[in-house]
């Protein structure tokens, strides 16, 4: 055998190059090809489980049953010591688990929970999944050393409070945490979160969008100089004397509140010096003033310079607002994002109407030469006859070359012949176009055909939509509309296939 396939970081690095869907049995088979292939093997074999039951099968049959319905393994009876050390020898080559109880029962989780020995149960494992409730969340409660990222995922926060709170003592060293759990937390179980980050040292990304953290974590969280992603929900009203909050690596911060105010109040509080991302969604329609105080609150934290992904959602209906006395989405509104200049994606989608012009739009987009991606109202629609003149479209296209998806309404209406002399953009690997709610007459269908296949012969894929966002204000006969767009896309596609 050559001399290289006796380096333990060689054959770890050729193993760990097997495919996926064949690296169990091969593993398997190597290591008990010969003494330098077996610890290798072994070690990739067991880096990562997608859940702990492979670990009763290197048991002897005696100790452990399948159950009825072969879905759970069971420790049949308690383990001697020969058997934890035979688990032992396999539970610290473990690096990953998927799930950290699936697969086994309640009975043989607390078996798990409760070793015979100070020493770990899984001394190296840096990276857990769970996604269960009620008593399956023991093992949390385990001494796990090398932890650096977690993902919880839960319908209901309180089978969790009691093992988040054990293992946010005995896992120092967490540099991820990730909380998912539904839309039913409160206010004590927030306050546990926000105590239990309080105790990490080195947290890189924190994601928690349904819990509210409070003022005392996330004071710690901007003295992190590596922390550089930041999600959760904004409920509470902080205090105005705090010191302002200089997050000085975070570059994607997410916020969630039922409405812009909480979310205004704490930007002007908070300092974020080399933001890339930046996403808020709220519940309910802002009013004018909130807008206005919001789009504020976001230049005051310093973010105009770097700034790169800028996105406002609105993502329940309330009920109460009337589209057609909603205010308008004007040029004014969203004048103040043009200091953003190195955008590169803006979605606004809010209930509001829209009333964008051509030169509101160009004026816009003048101030992104990098803009990718522009969205403005693609899930609620503009609700308005008007929109966007395909030259329009055209100049945008043109003025915007790195522009791969625009969502906005093209206002058709006496459009029945395309101008002589109008100059294509330039050839782009992928576009997608939404109009939206756009309104269009038969006797324009001609002309926005011959628009769109010149636009389509200069992009290798376009995709094209109209009329499907789930929030749009659907007049009687809008199937009519969006049958016409439809067939305008496959129209254009037929027209320049013989040239592609």
């Amino acid at each position: 055998m050559h001399h290289a396939l006796e380096i333990q970081e060689i054959l770890l690095n050729v193993f760990s190059h097997l495919p996926p869907d064949d690296a169990a049995p091969e593993l398997a088979s190597l290591a008990r090809t010969c003494r330098a292939f077996k610890e290798p093997a072994l070690d990739v074999l067991w880096e990562e489980l997608r859940d702990l039951s492979p670990l009763t099968r290197c048991l002897p049959e005696t100790s452990h049953q399948l159950s009825p319905d072969n879905r759970k393994r069971s420790f049949s009876r308690p383990l001697t010591q020969i058997e934890w050390d035979i688990l032992q020898s396999y539970t610290g080559r473990i690096r990953i688990i998927a799930n950290f109880n699936w697969g086994l029962d309640e009975k043989s989780v607390e078996i798990f929970s409760n070793p015979p020995t100070t020493e770990p149960l899984f001394p190296n494992v840096r990276k857990i999944c769970c996604r269960y409730e009620g008593g399956t969340m023991d093992l949390l409660r385990l001494p796990l050393p090398s932890l650096v990222s977690v993902r919880v995922d839960l319908s209901h926060p309180h089978s969790l409070q009691d093992g988040l709170q054990s293992f946010s003592a005995f896992s120092p060293n967490i540099t991820t945490l990730i909380l998912g759990i539904g839309d039913r937390s409160d206010v004590a179980f927030d306050k546990l979160v926000s105590n239990c980050i309080c105790q990490w040292q080195n947290l890189q990304i924190v994601r928690c969008p349904k819990i509210s953290l409070d003022a005392v974590a996330l004071a710690h969280l901007s003295r992190m100089p590596v922390l550089s992603e930041l999600s959760f929900k904004q409920t509470i009203t902080f205090p105005n004397c705090i010191s302002p909050l200089v997050f000085s690596n975070l570059s994607t911060f997410v916020l969630d509140s039922t409405s812009l105010g909480p979310i205004s109040q704490l930007l002007s509080l908070i300092l974020l010096p080399v933001i890339k991302h930046f996403r808020l969604t709220a519940a309910s329609c802002p009013s004018r003033q909130e807008l206005s105080s919001f789009l504020a609150a976001v230049h005051s934290s310093n973010a105009d310079h770097t700034i790169e992904h800028f996105i406002l959602d609105q993502l329940s209906h309330p009920g109460y607002l009337v589209r057609s006395e909603a205010p308008l989405l004007c040029f004014e509104h969203l004048q103040s994002c043009m200091a953003f200049g190195n955008l590169r994606n803006l979605s606004f989608d809010i209930e509001w109407n829209v009333g964008l012009t051509n030169n509101d739009l160009l004026a816009l987009a003048s101030a992104w030469p990098n803009l990718e991606y522009l969205a403005i109202n693609d899930g609620w629609g503009w609700n308005t006859p008007d929109g966007i003149t395909p030259n329009g479209l055209l100049q945008l296209l043109q003025t915007n070359p790195s522009l791969k998806a625009v969502s906005l309404v093209m206002g058709t209406r006496g459009y029945t012949e395309v101008p002589l002399g109008l100059t294509w953009p330039d050839h782009r690997d992928h576009l997608y176009i939404d109009v939206l709610d756009s309104i269009i007459e038969a006797d324009s269908v001609p002309a926005i055909t011959a628009f769109f296949a010149g636009i389509t012969s200069c992009c290798k894929f376009v995709n094209s939509y109209a009329w499907i966002g789930g929030l749009f204000v659907k007049p009687p006969g809008w199937e009519v509309y969006s049958d016409r767009w439809e067939d305008i896309w496959r129209r254009a596609q037929v027209a320049i296939r013989p040239h592609s």
